[in-house]
């Protein structure tokens, strides 16, 4: 599906790094290699399937690669635009972590359900359980249902108890539904930990009720088949736990300045493999310059800014559109129109989704050209 030409890709491809137009998207390919290694081990350690969440990169050849070190754990995805791309090319193994509502979408998915060896999804009341079974029957299939459970952040799921088990039931005793299991979603742990023990003690406590859970439903008759957890900076701890069968991080590959920040004790710079590479276009004073990386280069929908990738001399101060404010008033070196600068992501999700292609550079040259393919496709 890539639209990128023979004469493109070759102004492109074995370019040194320094060479490249800029603002450009680098991922550094050695770097997220360690870094899913880290994670297929950590899942192994724990006796866990590793699912790798594509909606942080949005494509088909980095979904495969995922899927290859993980030996065959599959994908999620978050959309039925993303089920669709990356089951065009060739990704057989999928699970949607999102309700599926509205007619044409149930379509959809029933049709892409026919397409590919497995595809599952996500229901977290009766009424999105009693539509999936509708569009089921009319299509004549059998869809693979995870309930998605609440364990704290209170975005989607049904509260654990007796309202859990109920669900569970009305899936188990749909003609045309399977219940493989459940989504228990730790995300609340990332604003309520600080240090390393605290997300410790926070997962495992947020486990033990998954297993509660579990125990509720299998208690009805109901076998809980698969227990699935985890993004990027829980999935390390929840999967210790024995109730879980599967984690499913997505920026593990390529970490980002929020990872960081949030676990300095396991993610240092070298381990941001995201970054852009920027030049600096103004040096209007001594203690300031502006590079070509503004807000529609780098997302800045959470707090946290651009942090140089190889420096702590600099700090990116502020953003306009195509603008960045760096200050400089910290540095001894003067700088020049033309100078480059690389930076780690804020948000390696958000951020990716604003460019049409991952630029994948090993030792300094580019090796790889990676299509977000799935940029947009949010329905």
């Amino acid at each position: 599906m890539s639209s990128w030409t023979t004469d493109e890709m070759a102004s492109t491809l074995y370019q040194p790094v320094e060479d490249l137009e800029t603002p450009a998207l680098l991922v550094d390919i050695d770097a997220m290699e360690r870094n899913i290694e880290e994670y297929v081990a950590v899942a192994d350690e724990n006796g866990v399937t590793l699912r790798s969440h594509i909606k942080t990169h949005k494509n088909a050849e980095l979904a495969a690669l995922e899927d290859e070190m993980t030996d065959g754990g599959g994908i999620c995805c978050q959309t039925l635009g993303e089920v669709e791309t990356m089951a065009r090319n060739g990704i057989d193994d999928i699970y949607l972590s999102y309700q599926v509502v509205g007619e044409q979408k149930l379509d959809r998915f029933c049709w892409l359900s026919q397409k590919v060896e497995r595809l599952a999804t996500t229901v977290d009341s009766a009424a999105t359980i009693d539509l999936l079974q509708d569009a089921a029957q009319d299509h004549e299939i059998t869809a693979d249902v995870i309930l998605e459970v609440d364990m704290g952040l209170h975005r989607t799921g049904v509260a654990p108890g007796s309202d859990a088990v109920t669900l569970a039931e009305r899936i188990d005793e749909a003609a045309n539904l399977s219940f493989d299991g459940i989504l228990a979603y730790e995300s609340h742990v990332k604003a309520e930990a600080d240090t390393e023990s605290e997300f410790d003690d926070l997962c495992w406590e947020a486990m033990e009720l998954a297993e509660g859970v579990v125990d509720d439903i299998e208690a009805a008759g109901i076998p809980v088949d698969e227990v699935k957890v985890g993004g990027t900076a829980t999935s390390r701890y929840s999967g210790k736990h024995p109730v879980v069968t599967e984690i499913n991080p997505g920026m593990y590959p390529f970490n980002d300045v929020g990872e960081l920040e949030l676990r300095p004790w396991e993610v240092s710079k070298d381990d941001c493999a995201a970054t852009v590479v920027t030049t600096v276009i103004s040096v209007p004073d001594d203690d300031r310059l502006v590079v070509d990386g503004g807000s529609k280069t780098f997302s800045l929908d959470k707090p946290q800014l651009p942090v140089p990738k190889n420096r702590d001399d600099i700090k990116y101060a502020n953003a306009s559109e195509e603008h960045g404010w760096i200050d400089t008033s910290n540095s001894d070196e003067s700088f020049a129109v033309g100078d480059r600068l690389e930076f780690i992501v804020p948000h390696v999700c958000t951020t990716i989704n604003l460019h049409d292609l991952i630029i994948g550079a090993r030792d300094d040259q580019v090796e790889e050209l990676w299509e977000v393919q799935a940029r947009g496709k949010v329905r």
